[in-house]
C-alpha cells in the first residue's frame, strides 16, 4: 500500500494544514528517526508531499480512491497565465544575460533602471500568481466535503502544480537579479 503521508506525519488528512503546522509535526516526529534511516527518508517524502498544496491535493484525492490524471485538463482561468509567464521569464533571461554581459561598472550602472524594472515585473506576476493560488487553495473545504467532484479536484491540482512551478521559476530568476 501507498504511503499516508498525513499519517507519516501524524498529521489529520486534511487538505486545509497551516506550514506551521506541518514544520512542527515534522519535526516532531523526525526525532525518532536517524537520517541515515529508510524511516527519515521515508519521513522527508512526506514532508514534501504535504508542504506542497498541489502535492498534497493529488495524494489526498488518491488515498480517498479518487483517481485521476496528474497530467491533463487545467482550467481555463489558467491558460492565459501560461503566455503572460513566459513573457516574464523570457524578458527576464534576457536582460540577466545582458547583465551577464556588462564588462565595467558604468555598464552596470547604466543597467540599473532596467534591472529594477526586471525585478518589478516579477513582483507583480509573483503577487498575481499568488492571488490565483489563493483562490484555488479556498477551494480545499468544497473538495474535502465533496461538494466540488473528483474531476474538478484534480483540475484544481494540476492548477496548483503549475502555480508552484511558475513561482519557483521566478523565485530563481529574481535570485539571479542579485547575484
Amino acid at each position: 500500500m501507498a504511503m499516508d503521508a498525513f499519517e507519516c506525519l501524524g498529521l489529520p488528512r486534511s487538505l486545509n494544514l497551516a506550514e506551521e503546522t506541518v514544520r512542527e509535526a515534522y519535526r516532531l516526529a523526525s526525532k525518532n528517526h536517524q537520517a541515515d534511516e529508510p524511516g527519515f527518508s521515508r519521513l522527508n517524502e512526506a514532508y514534501r508531499v504535504i508542504m506542497s498544496p498541489a502535492a498534497r491535493l493529488m495524494h489526498w484525492l488518491e488515498l480517498a480512491g479518487l483517481s485521476g490524471d496528474r497530467r491533463g485538463v487545467v482550467a481555463g482561468e489558467l491558460l492565459d497565465w501560461f503566455g503572460e509567464v513566459g513573457t516574464v521569464i523570457q524578458e527576464t533571461d534576457q536582460l540577466l544575460r545582458k547583465k551577464e554581459q556588462c564588462q565595467s561598472q558604468l555598464a552596470r550602472a547604466l543597467m540599473e533602471s532596467s534591472l529594477q524594472r526586471g525585478r518589478e515585473k516579477i513582483e507583480q506576476c509573483q503577487e498575481d500568481l499568488r492571488i490565483v493560488e489563493v483562490s484555488k487553495l479556498s477551494a480545499f473545504a468544497a473538495i474535502e466535503s465533496g461538494v466540488i467532484n473528483a474531476e474538478n479536484a484534480w483540475i484544481c491540482a494540476r492548477d496548483l502544480s503549475f502555480l508552484e512551478k511558475w513561482q519557483q521559476q521566478l523565485r530563481e530568476r529574481y535570485g539571479k537579479f542579485f547575484s
